[in-house]
């Protein structure tokens, strides 16, 4: 069995729920195991809770449409500063060497960057979405270049266009659209 996954590419969705859970440590455990496997992760992560958080803090409250949070220009900067503390703790986790832990001797090598584009979603059913955005491009060179030197892609729900905006993006859109342009092994949510 494991064999038989070695060297395949997995994309692992998870939302900002799963972060604040406090099993999270084991989700981590779990990736390290499968990278200790040799098998390529891409891992993307939302961040709806701490997104509402962040909106809180400012006394701003976002609206929806279609399960999509219409983001305004003045809401992108929570946005933003959501998704770096949902990376950061991600990253810290995976970091983890513990001895006497399943992290030991661990040695995990994580990139993210500006491995997607977006563009807007615009106008639906009447209603502008501004800086809620979806997939335009994946850079599959690259995460196929970090994924052979043995490195985790770390994605979110962020991404920015061909002009320089910066988008919210639904994060299960994008793990499909990743899983779909790299051609992965396997789609898994948990």
């Amino acid at each position: 069995y494991i064999n038989a996954h070695r060297g395949k590419t997995f994309v692992l969705w998870f939302g900002g729920e799963a972060v604040e859970d406090s099993n999270f440590h084991k989700i981590i455990h779990d990736i390290n195991l499968l990278n200790s496997l040799g098998i390529k992760l891409i891992i993307v992560h939302g961040s709806r809770p701490q997104i509402d958080a962040q909106l809180k803090l400012n006394k701003h409250k976002s609206k929806f449409h279609k399960d999509l949070r219409i983001t305004k220009a003045e809401e992108i900067e929570a946005v933003c500063s959501a998704n770096a503390i949902v990376r950061m703790k991600i990253e810290s986790l995976l970091s983890m060497g513990l001895a006497n832990s399943p992290m030991h001797g661990a040695s995990i090598k994580i990139s993210s960057g500006n491995y997607l584009h977006a563009k807007p979603i615009g106008v639906v059913d009447g209603i502008d979405h501004e800086h809620t955005g979806e997939v335009r491009t994946v850079n599959t060179s690259a995460i196929k270049e970090l994924l052979n030197s043995e490195h985790i892609v770390l994605l979110s729900n962020i991404a920015y266009s061909s002009t320089g905006e910066v988008f919210n993006l639904n994060s299960e859109h994008v793990a499909k659209a990743c899983a779909i342009e790299l051609g992965a092994d396997k789609l898994i949510y948990f």
